[in-house]
């Protein structure tokens, strides 16, 4: 008569559930990650070695030039190096993508850059990769949750 019913299944409970980022490990999405930029780049360079003929410059400004895709390949690797630790915990998978492919749009920017062609298109794209990175980092809950220098941390800090 008082029976309790046994409780009701919530559809698409299991979409939201938190346990899909355990499918790939660390190390498989590291490894993703290396092959993903190895790969792009190298399909990059090779495409912009083989259809745009060699630039024709002053060799100053291609010490410039090149000095200055330098410093934006230091840039990728420094982001290469946030999301190579960030891969290393718990992340989403959809997450996990987000910041590969923006990595492989940067590197892959940086390594048509090196060609000295259609410089300001290369450029607009490497930022775009980090536009990217940028916003997937503000998507993930480690790196934009509450913390000290959120507002909601600090007015908690006041209350307390």
């Amino acid at each position: 008569m008082n029976q309790i019913s046994p409780p009701l299944e919530i559809p698409g409970a299991e979409a939201a559930a938190p346990s899909g980022y355990r499918r790939l490990t660390p190390f498989q999405l590291r490894l993703a990650l290396i092959l993903a930029v190895t790969l792009s780049a190298a399909l990059v360079l090779t495409l912009t070695l083989t259809l745009v003929p060699p630039t024709q410059r002053e060799p100053d400004l291609i010490r410039l030039l090149r000095g200055m895709v330098l410093i934006k390949g230091t840039i990728v690797l420094a982001a290469a190096a946030l999301v190579w630790w960030r891969l290393g915990r718990p992340l989403a998978p959809d997450l996990a993508a987000r910041y590969v492919a923006a990595l492989c749009v940067s590197a892959d920017a940086v390594t048509w850059l090196w060609g000295l062609h259609l410089i300001p298109l290369g450029s607009g794209v490497f930022y775009l990769g980090l536009l990217g990175l940028y916003l997937a980092g503000r998507r993930d809950p480690l790196l934009s949750g509450p913390g000290p220098f959120h507002s909601a941390g600090r007015i908690r800090e006041r209350q307390a």
